[in-house]
């Protein structure tokens, strides 16, 4: 069996949209403690969407620019942005 590589895409997506999140909100932690609340709280939420190649690479893309799974992501990012700050584990 060879060394397999795969990945749930919607945590790259989620990644990605935290870090503009940090962006614009100066006042959310960027603690690691508060990094990893948003990001479980947010992916499990989300349905995964694991890609083993380039070829799922494209498609997932093509999938996610679709409004309604963006828009999804969005919303339950948002959800685990205002918990956390709410209730801060440090």
């Amino acid at each position: 069996m060879s060394d397999m590589h795969y990945q749930n895409y919607i945590e790259k997506i989620v990644r990605d949209e935290l870090k503009k999140a940090y962006e614009r909100d100066k006042d959310l932690c960027t603690c690691d403690i508060c990094f990893q609340d948003i990001m479980t709280l947010t992916l499990n939420q989300l349905p995964p969407m694991y890609v083993s190649s380039d070829i799922g690479h494209i498609m997932t893309m093509y999938n996610l620019t679709k409004d309604q799974l963006q828009a999804q992501v969005t919303v339950e990012l948002q959800k685990a942005i205002d918990q956390v700050k709410k209730h801060p584990k440090h």
